[in-house]
């Protein structure tokens, strides 16, 4: 009888592959244009302290538990779960959640495209209110090194294109409604007590985001038409993923060489560029300086512990995949701490480029920081473009912002949809074994897919429809999912049993200090989070424009979406449960499955888990061996015991 072929699963080419595409899904474009925000506004130097605590008790305890079990099992997030099947629907649901992050990511992607192409014109396309698709209302903000005030002409009056701190609503980049009582002169116009219509003032900057790029309607109920430039750049970013993750971790593991590294040589060079311009010191200093006294706010803590929490990946299942290409016995708990130290110290690094630019564009304009300051794609497709328009040669500097947001985003878009793929081939292939040889079709049909539904996201209104996504399908899930993900492993399983499988793979036994983390420090801090979101609570919004009451009702929809998976298939599951009371059924139903230990039995035997059938084992060359192989088995599973 031929042997059965010896069970097959690609790994890294090298250790550096792991740790360098970790590095590229844990540090994304939040790390850019939400943590120098968020640490501006919730205190400053002091903001690092809650920081720095929610990332050792939560971030960081999370993914070592990720890493270890991806690691032990060489599964996707589904398979994986035979530790207790009851709780599959956990990693459907990380899968589900995964493939909604896809659908909408890859927009921005398309944006950052768009704006490091348009990079290439001069004069920039976001500098200037002479463009078609400006307005009367469009403004730019004075230049102290240009030495002159822009005007902007409309019907018959010149209007000076400057504003003040009134003129901006705070924490937003739109401009208030104000009234303007001029009395004097300019150049050859005169102006005597003419009191204007009030007026609502738009930067320039804004006016192309908005106009410009997105050409955007007026809410969610009016989709328009299909932006065709936009729809080009979408389907450029679906094939650039594409080429990239064609042969999986074998491809995407050499690409990340590049995108993962690359980040950080522009932001060196921005940094050196930016604290060479007037005003670069006041701005650092905006984003260092401690505010003590906020660290008595509740919404400081949530919001620390939200950006650690989010920004590692944990829930999403990505960490389980890549940890799954690792060799067996790769030292995991090393690379987990240089890939959370590595993601913590890029974004504190990040803020002092992004805030030494906006220091300048404060002092160009002469505005306080506070005035030009913005969070979110506000910060990276409105704010930041303006401040780069006003440095020289600012095609440069244009082009290597956005094209390091693009390596940025291809490396997170990359992880996020290999474990959507991972896990579906994972799961196929335990009941139809030879799928793997498809793959690339896989890869390309599931391309094909997203790129199709994410055609409403490339109309007028499709802003509208990304941000609802963004909103409730990549927020309140995965914390949730990450929670009873540690659960299940801390108390069904057991942190115990889980040490030992840990050190079959490294060769010691971690700190109890990760134990005493899975068992209640981070539940607890995982929870108070939840409850936090649900008390904090408040409907999306994307600038001035609130959701109606049924696009809320969509987004909750998205979000019980994955919730229900879970739900329902333990439901699912108890129910097929051939004999028993339910009492019966649920306690076997939360034991390991039989698959579940290592995949290769050379594993499986040094830890301790029965071989499984249909693989051949090159350590059991004769019948001596196997004997002494079982013997091992049965020594293992005692001490195990």
């Amino acid at each position: 009888m031929a042997e059965k072929k010896q069970y097959v699963r690609e790994t890294w080419g090298g250790k550096v592959e792991f740790i360098l595409s970790t590095m590229g899904y844990s540090i994304g474009l939040g790390n850019v244009w939400r943590f120098p925000y968020l640490c501006y506004q919730n205190g400053g130097g002091a903001f690092l302290i809650p920081y720095c605590i929610t990332l050792a008790v939560a971030a960081i305890p999370v993914m070592f538990l990720e890493v270890s079990f991806g690691q032990f099992t060489s599964l996707g997030c589904i398979s994986c779960w035979n530790i207790t099947p009851l709780f599959k629907g956990v990693g459907i649901a990380m899968a589900l959640v995964s493939a909604y992050f896809c659908m909408y990511y890859n927009l921005i992607i398309a944006y950052t495209l768009h704006y490091m192409f348009s990079s290439f014109s001069n004069p920039l396309p976001w500098v200037g209110c002479n463009h078609t698709w400006n307005t009367e209302n469009c403004y730019e903000r004075p230049s102290i090194s240009e030495g002159i005030f822009n005007l902007n002409t409309t019907g018959n009056s010149s209007v000076m294109s400057m504003t003040t701190p009134a003129m901006e609503t705070e924490g937003t980049t739109m401009a208030n409604l104000v009234t303007y009582v001029v009395n004097g002169t300019l150049g050859n116009e005169t102006f005597l007590n003419s009191t204007m219509e009030p007026m609502k003032r738009v930067r320039a900057s804004e006016e192309y985001w908005l106009h410009g790029v997105l050409d955007a309607t007026d809410g969610l109920h009016d989709l328009g038409y299909i932006r065709w430039q936009l729809l080009l750049f979408l389907l450029a970013a679906w094939m650039l993923v594409y080429f990239c993750i064609i042969k999986g971790v074998k491809s995407s593991g050499k690409v990340v060489y590049f995108t993962a590294t690359f980040p950080y040589l522009v932001l060196f060079v921005l940094f050196i560029r930016g604290v060479t311009l007037p005003g670069s010191a006041d701005g650092i200093l905006w984003f260092i300086r401690p505010q003590w006294h906020k660290l008595k706010s509740a919404n400081v803590w949530k919001s620390a512990a939200n950006q650690v929490f989010i920004s590692f990946g944990a829930g999403w299942g990505g960490i389980h995949t890549l940890a799954s290409y690792n060799k067996f016995h790769n030292n995991c708990y090393r690379d987990v701490l240089l890939v959370s130290i590595s993601c913590a110290m890029t974004s504190i690094f990040a803020g002092f480029v992004i805030f030494s630019v906006i220091g300048f564009m404060a002092h160009d304009s002469n505005l306080k920081i506070e005035d030009v300051v913005a969070g979110g794609p506000g910060l990276a497709f409105i704010a930041y473009p303006e401040a780069i328009s006003r440095i020289w040669c600012p095609q440069l500097w244009a082009f290597l912002f956005f094209f390091m947001l693009l390596t940025l985003g291809l490396d997170s878009q990359f992880v996020t949809l290999e474990t959507l793929i991972t896990a579906v081939i994972d799961e196929i292939d335990a009941h139809k074994p030879g799928v793997r040889r498809y793959k690339q079709w896989v890869i390309l049909v599931t391309c094909l897919i997203m790129a199709l539904l994410g055609l409403p996201m490339v109309t007028q209104g499709g802003i509208y429809v990304m941000t609802l996504f963004d909103w409730y399908s990549a927020g309140f899930s995965p914390m949730l999912l990450a929670l009873i993900e540690i659960l299940i492993i801390s108390y069904a399983y057991g942190t115990k049993r889980f040490m030992q499988d840990v050190h079959s793979m490294l060769g010691f036994t971690p700190s109890s200090y990760w134990r005493y983390c899975w068992m209640a420090i981070t539940p607890l801090v995982v929870g108070v989070i939840i409850i936090f979101s649900f008390v904090d609570y408040s409907a999306a919004t994307m600038g001035s424009y609130m959701y109606p009451p049924w696009a809320e009702g969509i987004g909750w929809t998205l979000t019980m979406t994955s919730i229900l998976t879970v739900i329902v298939y333990a439901i699912i599951y108890l129910i097929k449960v051939p004999s028993g009371s339910l009492t019966q059924r649920l306690r076997q139903s939360l034991k390991p499955s039989s698959a579940w230990g290592p995949a290769l039995n050379e594993n499986r035997i040094t830890a301790g888990y029965a071989i499984l059938a249909g693989q051949s084992d090159p350590s059991l060359a004769d019948e001596e061996k196997t004997k002494e192989t079982k013997e091992q088995i049965a020594l293992n599973t005692m001490n195990k015991v």
